[in-house]
């Protein structure tokens, strides 16, 4: 026997056994068809069914009607007794089916462990998805479906080549960019919407800074503002959430052009965990381990921002390639400087896209740190002017020595 077989049939063994786990553990609360064996046998019976098939054609088939009719038997039973007309373990259970029997051939044996895993995650969340359904309102929603239509039934239809002058735009790398950074920012959007902002600082701060670091300062600026008691507090949170762009900088950078990380990881990685560092500093000298703020996060799916986004991005990388052209680097540094000043993402994009064919690694590097370095000095003044003397003073000192950590890396690193 090939040991191929074998080790198929052993990883149809283990998927039934993960989420058969997920199933058994269901059951403390409401007695269920099936459980960790069931679920076992159940993965191992598709994988046979798959490798009798080869010797007769139907065989699969017939398995899977005679595996639905039982599934159809046990759901009546299961309803009668429990009233519980959920239809989810039916439902996975004929997902493991379809998995044992993806796992006899060669491509659907790569791919099975990572499904199994995917949803395993998805029942086991359960409590978390209705809590975040209900947190989401039918705006929101609305919105977010608006988006996802355009994003994903539009951007296949744009032309993927550049038109105008410069050689510039191309529509569906536009768009493309712009659904990446949205899809950031909604994973950080909905993450504060599971834990919620009023949950603390730890979550104002790392989370909230996915979304928009500049809403998070502003917010504790506020909360500064009504008592001096939170102080630090805010300052973990201002300071954690600006030192998450600089990871996320480095995130999009890894997707968009790979070829700078070499250079960039120095700077955005010395700059963000240094940042980090300092806000836990912070935060260990005060006793105020919890404050409510109000971090106004606007829904990053909505049509209009991305919109906005799109004709940022298009504006910076057409004043980028004409900087570049009439200024050369230094123009290109003015540039992300000014930049940085409205939207790190859009120049951290256009840096990385330039930086494949018209502008040198290092010249790209240097542009988006300043253009990052830019975003936090303005981050500074809002918490200057917009919270207590004290509170901007603290930003500027932790900001200061994160910039000139940055300024270092690149030059020097």
């Amino acid at each position: 026997m090939e040991i191929s077989l074998i080790l198929k049939f052993l990883i149809s063994f283990a998927i039934g056994a993960l989420i058969g786990t997920e199933r058994e553990r269901k059951q403390l609360k409401i007695k269920e068809f099936a459980g960790i064996r069931t679920f076992m046998l159940i993965a191992v019976f598709g994988t046979s069914s798959a490798f009798l098939s080869t010797f007769y054609p139907n065989f699969i088939v017939i398995a899977f009607l005679g595996f639905t009719a039982m599934i159809g038997l046990s759901y009546i039973a299961t309803t009668r007794e429990n009233e519980d007309i959920g239809i989810t373990t039916e439902v996975t259970a004929f997902l493991t089916f379809i998995l044992g029997a993806l796992c006899f051939t060669d491509e659907g044996v790569q791919i099975v462990p990572i499904l199994a895993i995917i949803i395993t995650t998805l029942l086991a969340v359960k409590p978390y998805l209705h809590k975040f359904a209900r947190k989401i309102s039918q705006k929101e929603l609305i919105n977010t479906l608006k988006f996802l239509i355009i994003a994903f039934v539009i951007l296949p239809l744009l032309p993927d080549q550049t038109f105008g002058p410069l050689n510039v735009f191309n529509p569906n790398q536009i768009w493309l960019m712009v659904v990446f950074i949205s899809g950031i920012s909604f994973a950080g959007y909905v993450l504060m919407k599971f834990v919620g902002a009023e949950r603390g600082i730890s979550a104002t701060g790392i989370v909230g800074g996915l979304v928009s670091s500049t809403a998070v300062v502003t917010a504790m600026a506020a909360r500064v503002k009504e008592s001096e008691f939170v102080l630090r507090a805010a300052v973990f949170a201002a300071v954690v959430a600006s030192s998450m762009m600089f990871l996320r900088v480095l995130f999009e950078v890894v997707v968009v052009n790979p070829s700078l990380i070499g250079l960039l990881v120095a700077p955005m990685l010395i700059m963000g965990i240094l940042g980090i560092a300092l806000g836990f500093i912070a935060w260990k000298t005060t006793n105020v381990k919890e404050i409510k703020a109000d971090v106004k996060l606007k829904n990053p799916f909505s049509l209009k921002p991305a919109l906005i986004f799109g004709g940022l991005f298009l504006a910076i990388l057409f004043a980028s390639k004409i900087a570049d052209i009439y200024f050369g680097s230094r123009g290109l540094y003015i540039t992300s400087i000014i930049s940085g000043v409205a939207d790190v993402d859009a120049i951290t994009i256009s840096m990385a896209i330039l930086a494949r064919d018209t502008i040198s690694p290092d010249v790209a590097v240097t542009a988006i740190t300043l253009a990052a370095i830019s975003n936090t000095v303005i981050k500074f003044l809002i918490a200057m002017f917009f919270g207590t003397r004290k509170f901007g003073y603290l930003i500027g000192v932790i900001f200061a020595i994160i910039i000139g950590a940055g300024l270092l890396a690149v030059f020097f690193v």
